[in-house]
């Protein structure tokens, strides 16, 4: 009789709330845009592979004298996201990805990274394919005068200057099937409206970061057969806003002074005859939430 594996996982991670204090990076003048899209249905091998590394500050200094970063006004993000794909042997592949990176200023439910990929294969004489994704964003920041970097007025009621901060987000997931059928999404937003001068935040929403994956029969009671694995990773480092005047402690004001760590860290897998597959992955940062 043969035996079929049923796996669903669905993991949502919001992490939010008064000491989580993203404020994203507003875009340089000059901004780009890259779209690629990719089809392919073919018998024999197949390689693809993608590779984004991405780097933008606000600081005066600029990006080759960072570390440190000033006192206030000042921010670093980074992120990077990769794709590779290949077969492993001689097998029937029909792939479809879109990739769109935009570096321009995003607003809620846009993207400054987007990636869509399905895959479908067969394995001939035990062939397999192997693919993954990551996608990760990490952001740095000093204080910032409430007002000047969130656009929602109520906001300099709850925090006067925004917290120092240090967070990094970073999800991704991995088959390696010999039958395949697989669909990921990708997306992160840290890019955001520019704020007043001098040395703006971004002006408004929050630093996302998202990883989808589904793995599910090819055809009607034929299922994907192999490794499918997903992970989420999370370092949240964080001060604590202060309304008015600042009591200031052994270490400086609450704005400066480390008053949260947040680690989290989730991976899951199946291996075997996979009907169904599923993990959602979602990273949100921000004061107005």
């Amino acid at each position: 009789m043969k035996k079929i594996l049923t796996l669903t996982f669905i993991a949502c991670i919001l992490l939010c709330g008064y000491a989580l204090a993203d404020v994203g990076i507003p875009s340089v003048p000059e901004t780009q845009g890259i779209v690629t899209s990719t089809s392919l249905n073919a018998v024999g091998n197949f390689a693809t592979a993608t590779e984004i590394q991405w780097r933008s500050t606000n600081a005066p200094v600029g990006l080759p004298n960072i570390p440190p970063l000033a006192t206030e006004r000042s921010g670093i993000y980074e992120s990077t996201y990769t794709e590779d794909t290949q077969s492993h042997g001689v097998g029937l592949m029909m792939y479809d990805k879109e990739l769109d990176v935009e570096t321009s200023d995003q607003i809620t439910g846009q993207w400054n990274i987007e990636a869509t990929k399905q895959i479908a294969f067969i394995g001939i004489d035990g062939a397999h394919v192997v693919s993954s994704d990551a996608i990760m964003v990490d952001g740095a920041s000093t204080s910032y005068y409430t007002p000047f970097a969130v656009v929602c007025p109520f906001a300099a009621d709850e925090t006067l200057w925004t917290p120092y901060y240090c967070n990094r987000a970073e999800a991704g997931s991995t088959i390696d099937m010999t039958v395949a059928n697989a669909r990921t999404t990708t997306t992160d937003r840290f890019v955001m409206s520019i704020g007043p001068q001098p040395n703006p935040a971004a002006g408004s929403g929050n630093v996302e970061l998202n990883h989808d994956i589904r793995v599910t029969e090819l055809v009607a009671d034929v299922p994907s057969s192999g490794l499918a694995s997903a992970y989420l990773d999370v370092l949240v480092q964080e001060a604590r806003g202060f309304q008015g005047t600042a009591w200031a402690g052994p270490g400086g004001p609450p704005n400066t002074v480390l008053m949260e760590r947040i680690e989290f860290s989730e991976e899951t897998s199946a291996d075997g005859a996979v009907t169904l597959f599923e993990k959602l992955m979602h990273y949100e940062s921000g004061i107005v939430r």
